[in-house]
């Protein structure tokens, strides 16, 4: 049985995720923690499971992700989201990810995600992700380029489009990589 705090990032304009997540982690006492969205919810399964769980040897658990885009499942992912609390650290101030060292399992059942109810809302994410990532992008030391702007998002649309993610999906994910990319470009030239 595994002793574990639920944590849930909801705070509004948030600028870095992982140092948000990594002043959450360091606030809780509990040996094992398991990191929500404000945008996500457990499935029944997976509260029971984790209850269940016997994590002898691990570090952190891989979980599924079932996608809820304007109301509809439109495929998965899996997220590193349940980590023994002195395990690692979050790294990447968005599409942040959880660095444990150790061994790692997968668990079977699903958080839920829910991206976006309507349109409006989406394209406000995908706006205010794509400045950060690409401030991220910088301070990481990645260029863009021409190249980059044109053929990632073309990449991102195929991508999406044959995970079955459907195709305003697929667009608006290819128009959040075209932003990224672009607006790191402007940067770029600005820092020159």
């Amino acid at each position: 049985m595994v002793n574990f705090s639920l944590v849930t990032l909801n705070k509004k304009n948030i600028a870095d995720f992982a140092k948000e997540r990594n002043i959450l982690l360091g606030k809780s006492k509990s040996d094992w923690v398991l990191f929500l969205d404000s945008d996500e919810k457990l499935s029944k399964e997976l509260i029971k499971e984790i209850s269940d769980l016997d994590a002898s040897g691990y570090s952190g658990f891989f979980i599924k992700r079932k996608i809820i885009f304007l109301g509809r499942e439109i495929g998965e992912d899996v997220v590193l989201r349940l980590g023994r609390r002195n395990s690692g650290k979050w790294k990447r101030r968005v599409h942040e990810t959880w660095n444990i060292k150790g061994k790692t399992g997968r668990l079977k059942n699903y958080i839920i995600h829910h991206t976006a109810d309507n349109l409006h809302e989406y394209i406000e994410k995908i706006n205010r992700y794509s400045d950060i990532h690409a401030e991220e992008n910088m301070r990481e030391g990645k260029r863009s380029n021409i190249l980059k702007i044109i053929f990632y998002p073309k990449a991102k649309f195929i991508q999406n489009l044959f995970q079955g993610r459907g195709f305003v999906f697929s667009m608006l994910q290819s128009f959040h990589s075209f932003l990224g990319w672009s607006k790191q470009w402007e940067l770029q030239r600005k820092s020159n």
